[in-house]
């Protein structure tokens, strides 16, 4: 389907004249009004005011296309912004509608055109992405799906479309990121573009695009939505086919295909999320480096005597072809400024320095070891045994789980910490491993806080992991 087969065919022609930027203008104008209006509809009165105001704002003679008709007085404003609007109505952007008993007539927008507007405001001002926001959504999605009455149209489906959205997002950024440096070292001194990136690289690379990068969001999550994935192909997968069956109207065979064709694109938009991740890095370097590659350079030719300095090195640099070069009379007007000695020139004012030999020494026979003293050496094992059954490792912390529950469904873990304040690095543990697929627990952030040794943090419950 083509794009006039559902709008005018001269949809675009008040864009293209002489007259395109006021017919936006009135366009912004309309739909700012609209925009929250049912049926996207105001009072014709009210429409007309609001566009004769703007060309009583212009103060300005306005001219016309030849396709334009203008009724009445040229120098009216209200005649003029009766043809600009006529002609917005003729083309299909504007359509009018009858009042409500004892109404006057109303102009609408055509609801076709609502997505060109807001494509139009996102050029103008583009909306700021939330990338956190985005992939926090989708994580939450997966992670009470097992709760979800409808785990197809209410996780898996509204997921697909957010990680669209993401990447979509995610392809937008990449591909901004010239215009983005661009603008950031317009008009600026080398100086000044300099220092720029020296706070850019703290403040913005490391303070807010790489803390999306890190453990705290993509990895940490990514291993979590896989499970969630792998739980929607065995435990949920039959309650996915029964929704999607309920939902799209189609038999069980059909179901099956598709949930098995949308939890395959979900694994795929991850994957593609992370080679946009990757991509958006190295032209990001690429960018960045070649913004303080070209500021340098500014910087050494702005007429100082480092610039002087490095203008004649460059064109020694350009004279020289063969070694033979380095060794013939300079008898340029350069020669009482400074002279260029090749790599181990000798003479009495050399600027190499001689290289002194190493000479061969005898080795040196090792002392005798006195005997070790063995308890010192069993007190040191069983120190390490200690360390050993205490390390933050995945075993350790499903051995402490399973301690903690003594076979009970569930713990709150600030009931744990009575009379043992010295657990906190294992309860720490216990949520550090939280999102391993090694873990044989699984934990639920409650709304109340806990204290252990002057520390507060969240309360959560312990519970053993089914499957």
């Amino acid at each position: 389907m083509n794009i006039f087969d559902e709008v005018d065919e001269n949809l675009f022609r008040p864009l293209t004249g002489i007259n395109k930027r006021k017919y936006v203008d009135i366009l912004t104008l309309i739909w700012e009004r609209c925009k929250r209006q049912p049926l996207y509809a105001i009072e014709k009165s009210t429409i007309f005011d609001m566009v004769e105001e703007y060309f009583n704002g212009l103060d300005e003679q306005v001219e016309f296309d030849i396709e334009e008709e203008i009724e009445g007085n040229m120098t009216d404003a209200r005649s003029i912004a009766g043809s600009f609007i006529r002609r917005l109505k003729d083309t299909g952007w504007i359509i009018e509608k009858e009042g409500e008993y004892e109404e006057e007539f109303k102009l609408a927008v055509n609801y076709k055109v609502v997505p060109l507007l807001k494509s139009f405001q996102d050029i103008i001002n583009p909306k700021i992405t939330t990338y956190k926001g985005k992939l926090f959504k989708i994580y939450s999605l997966f992670e009470h799906i097992s709760e979800q009455g409808s785990p197809y149209e209410g996780v898996l489906k509204e997921a697909s479309e957010d990680f669209d959205n993401l990447n979509q997002a995610l392809r937008s950024l990449s591909a901004s990121i010239e215009d983005h440096i661009n603008n950031l070292t317009q008009g600026k001194k080398p100086e000044e573009i300099l220092e720029l990136f020296g706070k850019y690289e703290e403040n913005i690379v490391v303070g807010s695009y790489h803390r999306f990068k890190t453990n705290d969001n993509l990895y940490y999550y990514k291993s979590s939505l896989d499970d969630s994935l792998d739980k929607c192909e065995s435990d949920l997968f039959d309650a996915l086919i029964l929704d999607y069956m309920d939902a799209e109207h189609v038999d069980k065979t059909e179901a099956v295909l598709k949930i098995k064709q949308l939890i395959t694109k979900v694994r795929m938009d991850i994957g593609e999320m992370e080679d946009l991740m990757r991509n958006i890095d190295d032209r990001h370097i690429i960018y960045r480096t070649r913004a303080v590659q070209r500021a340098q350079f500014l910087l050494l030719s702005d007429g100082s005597v480092k610039s002087k300095i490095n203008n004649l090195l460059q064109y020694y640099a350009s004279q020289i072809e063969t070694k033979e070069d380095l060794y013939e009379e300079d008898e340029t007007i350069c020669y009482d400024v400074f002279q260029i000695f090749g790599q181990n020139y000798f003479d009495s004012s050399s600027l190499a320095i001689p290289i002194k030999k190493r000479r061969s020494s005898p080795i040196e026979l090792m002392a005798v070891i006195d005997e070790l003293d063995m308890e010192l050496v069993a007190e040191k094992r069983l120190k390490m045994l200690e360390y050993i059954r205490n390390a933050l490792t995945s075993e350790n912390v499903n051995a402490f789980a399973k301690d903690i529950l003594q076979g009970k469904t569930a713990v709150s873990i600030s009931s744990v910490f009575e009379n043992k304040p010295d657990i906190l690095p294992k309860v720490i543990g216990l949520y550090t491993y939280s999102q391993t697929s090694e873990r044989e627990y699984e934990i639920r952030l409650k709304d109340t806080l806990a204290e252990c040794n002057g520390i507060r943090f969240k309360d959560f419950i312990v519970e053993e992991r089914k499957g």
